[in-house]
């Protein structure tokens, strides 16, 4: 591990010889490709801090927190990024992301800041409609959507996406179901009533949205309450989401401060969501957009 260069010598670590560390290498593989985490112990001199565990410390409210209460909630057993959050930036692959939450996994579910531009949900011809207005599944009867077909060519991208990046990226289940535009649940109860499994990339799911909202009159899908308190209505870009209109064959919805139906065929950007994995050693930043999170 030393002579690859994926840890370094102990003895350049410390001046002090007399220091005693623990450690251990975690190997995990991740779609096929291979991450490597060192950890290491050396108690009051120093110990390595997960990222997960750092999100958690810097961010976690709790009752004595002050307010306004913008930060991570512990929601079940997940830990869910809500309110007017600044401090969530993390930058992987030479890129900047956000956190959305912490899984139930460790794994660290993260938002692409800026992803590719102006591109169609889907344009094929809609039986229901009589033109080509796009057909809003997914994925459906073994044939993707636009969409989804450029989801995963954009992962597939070896110009954008290394293998040393791919080996930071757990497959999860995607949630795909549709929902309705009176739909009141949070929970995603509607979304992953169907599921894809084992996926890397996806797109927001709009329970997500509505989580991120601290306003309780953010209470069904298209509620406008539901840009209040939310850091993801800040953006300045129309984002597709993975979610469908539940009563709409060619209707899919958008954030654009809040989740807005619009036609499959027609343009927003796609910015992609993935899981980090729960195996990344912190090493800087205190995850403001100038000083983003960083892991080894």
């Amino acid at each position: 591990m030393i002579s690859d260069g994926k840890i370094e010598e102990l003895t350049e670590l410390f001046d002090n010889d007399e220091v005693k560390c623990d450690g251990n290498v975690t190997v995990t593989n991740n779609n096929g490709f291979y991450l490597y985490t060192p950890y290491l112990n050396c108690g009051k001199d120093y110990e390595s801090v997960y990222l997960k565990d750092k999100i958690i410390e810097d961010s976690l409210v709790t009752e004595e927190s002050s307010d306004p209460k913008y930060g991570l909630y512990e929601v079940g057993d997940k830990y869910i990024m809500k309110g007017e959050v600044k401090n969530n930036y993390v930058k992987f692959a030479n890129q900047l992301f956000r956190i959305l939450r912490i899984n139930d996994d460790g794994t660290i579910r993260v938002l692409q800041v800026d992803g590719l531009k102006q591109q169609v949900w889907d344009n094929r011809f809609n039986p229901d409609f009589n033109y080509n207005g796009g057909i809003n599944e997914y994925f459906y009867n073994g044939l993707n959507s636009r969409i989804r077909d450029a989801v995963e060519n954009y992962y597939n991208d070896s110009a954008v996406w290394k293998d040393e990046d791919k080996g930071y990226i757990v497959k999860s289940d995607l949630c795909v179901g549709k929902r309705s535009q009176a739909d009141v649940t949070k929970d995603g109860s509607t979304e992953c009533s169907k599921k894809l499994n084992d996926q890397t990339f996806g797109l927001l799911s709009v329970y997500e949205i509505m989580q991120a909202s601290l306003d309780a009159n953010c209470n069904n899908t298209i509620a406008k309450s539901c840009a209040n308190y939310n850091w993801l209505s800040t953006s300045e870009d129309s984002l597709w989401t993975v979610t469908a209109d539940a009563e709409n064959s060619q209707y899919v919805y958008v954030l654009y401060k809040i989740p807005t139906i619009n036609n499959a065929s027609s343009y927003a950007n796609i910015n992609v969501v993935f899981n980090l994995t729960d195996n990344v050693v912190y090493t800087g930043g205190d995850g403001t957009i100038d000083k983003p999170y960083e892991f080894k």
